[in-house]
């Protein structure tokens, strides 16, 4: 026992902590595994549950961090202490290092089997867990349960196909909306719309469902199971080829955390601009440390941190090279210096702040201009270096300060003191080009900032999609590209217990040469297109959850 396991509120909690550092749980694991090896022939193996759910203070813990680091293990909280930092590090290493020796011990048992760790809370952005980059890679591949929407399922399914070793990876779901609804069934359509959102990102599912305590199980759920995962199979010789993705969502495993407590992280950026950009039809992907960026016409990278230094080089080279880049804040020092020279001098002590375009921007920022800036709360950091030339917008002041108790208007903060402090830059770099935003406006979920960032890549970055569509705003595109064909799917995220009729809508290809059939799929039933200008144009019509079309 190397803690209790009890919750903060004294109450029994049902998940205890057995901390991998502990060499007497390394060795239960051992004759765990020994045991099913003896009594069992089996392909697969899979573990689940592997991170830490709060910190561990036990004395194997504190023993290792002695040796290795010296001093006292750090337990408070403190995302801006360096030890505090390292000791996040340590624990990635650490449950890496575990997660491998699992596996290793488990293919020395049975030497042909795949193992695969639950690598659902890598998809999460909970910083203090541990499972990360370093327990993927002891996967042959990546999958994990995770309860977001499908908004978040799309994002998961991103993220596992492109740090997954092998493919397919994998996406768990469960028969209710959580594995605390013991007798909820999701409706047909539902289950629909998740199976087929991964088999969009050419993923594999695996259903969760619990045994009741008499050792019966409901045969309901199996019979509509069974009926989605039949329309499946028709499908499942196709799910092959390689993703086209114009914009890159950068993703980091190790900045999981808000830089100053304000509600701002590199997840909820990258959450909030995939939504924005699937409903504005961009190809995108998930990438970061783990996955090449260089194939990306963008990347966009939220709420960096110097714990992301060491990608700071690829990311220099990948602009250099004739990429395109967004970043936002002034937490990874790197970049802002290697891009524009700039460095921070301050933070404004004022909590709430507007951008204010300058006259070459006016075009990005729709409604919004200098008499009224774009809002944005949260501190605004005071930089200096940008030449004024790469200036894009400058920071305005509200009239009071909002901690004082003056002020200017009952309810809001209206803009009134203007300033020079650039808070956005555009610079071209090499043969690419790099955008800076001092405030992560990609973070922000309604329509207007979002507008920002696709102005943005379209407008600074001159980024050419590949595809393009008047599709409703929930339903995703996927592309893919074969030997001498394309392949298109579109699924409908759909959350209702009946998924709706969608009218007709038009997709169109770009830069596409000597097309010679659509097909849909499996029933190969030619659609009728139209092709001017390497622009390939076709409409998909009757769609309830999922269509799949094949471009000779």
């Amino acid at each position: 026992k190397t803690l209790d396991c009890a919750g903060s509120d004294e109450r029994p909690f049902r998940y205890g902590l057995c901390c991998p550092n502990n060499p007497a749980y390394r060795a239960f694991v051992w004759e765990q595994m020994q045991e099913i090896a003896e009594y069992f022939s089996f392909e697969g193996m899979f573990f689940d549950m592997l991170f830490w759910p709060h910190i561990c203070e036990c004395e194997y813990c504190k023993k290792r961090w002695q040796e290795e680091e010296g001093g006292d293990l750090p337990t408070q909280e403190d995302w801006h202490n360096a030890s505090w930092l390292r000791h996040m590090q340590k624990r990635r290493e650490w449950m890496g290092e575990f997660a491998h020796w699992v596996t290793d011990e488990m293919k020395t048992l049975c030497p042909n089997i795949s193992v695969e760790h639950n690598v659902a809370y890598s998809a999460l952005p909970d910083g203090m867990t541990a499972n990360a980059e370093e327990v993927v890679s002891a996967c042959d591949y990546a999958g994990g349960d995770l309860y977001r929407g499908l908004y978040g399922q799309s994002f998961a399914c991103k993220f596992y196909r492109n740090i997954s070793k092998k493919q397919p990876f994998e996406y768990m779901f469960t028969r209710a909306s959580h594995l605390a609804s013991h007798t909820q069934i999701k409706s047909e359509d539902t289950m629909r719309s998740s199976v087929f959102l991964t088999a969009a990102h050419h993923g594999a599912s695996l259903f969760i469902d619990a045994v009741n305590p008499d050792g019966t199980m409901d045969s309901r759920v199996y019979h509509r199971l069974g009926t989605v995962f039949g329309e499946l199979i028709p499908y499942e010789s196709y799910l092959t080829g390689d993703a086209v993705e114009d914009v890159g969502l950068y993703y980091s495993l190790n900045s999981k955390f808000e830089p100053h407590g304000e509600g701002y992280s590199n997840y909820r950026g990258v959450a909030a601009t995939l939504e924005n950009l699937i409903a504005n039809h961009v190809l995108c992907g998930i990438t970061g440390s783990f996955h090449s960026f260089e194939k990306y016409r963008s990347v966009l990278f939220s709420c960096p941190t110097s714990e992301d230094d060491s990608q700071a080089e690829r990311l220099i080279n990948y602009v250099k090279n004739g990429g395109t880049l967004y970043f936002s804040g002034a937490d990874c020092p790197k970049l802002l210096n290697a891009f524009f020279g700039a460095s921070v001098v301050k933070y404004t002590e004022e909590s709430v702040v507007y951008i204010a375009p300058t006259s070459q921007a006016t075009a990005l920022f729709g409604e919004f201009n200098a008499e009224y800036p774009l809002s944005f709360h949260g501190r605004a950091p005071i930089v200096n270096g940008i030449s004024s030339k790469d200036v894009l917008a400058t920071l305005t002041l509200p009239y009071t300060n909002p901690k004082a108790q003056a002020f200017a208007s009952i309810h809001s903060n209206p803009p009134g003191i203007k300033t020079d402090h650039p808070v956005m830059a555009y610079k071209t770099f090499g043969k690419g080009a790099v955008v800076w935003s001092a405030l992560p406006i990609e973070c922000m979920e309604t329509y207007d900032y979002g507008e920002v960032i696709l102005l943005l890549l379209k407008q600074k970055f001159e980024m050419k999609p590949s595809l393009s569509s008047d599709a409703p705003k929930d339903v995703e595109i996927t592309m893919y590209r074969k030997q001498n064909s394309l392949q298109v799917n579109t699924v409908l995220l759909n959350n209702d217990r009946f998924a709706r009729k969608i009218a007709p809508f038009e997709v169109r290809l770009h830069d596409i040469k000597n097309p010679k059939r659509v097909l849909r799929i499996p029933d190969k039933k030619e659609i009728a297109f139209s092709y001017e200008e390497n622009i390939l144009r076709f409409f998909v019509s009757d769609l309830s959850v999922f269509h799949m079309y094949e471009i000779e």
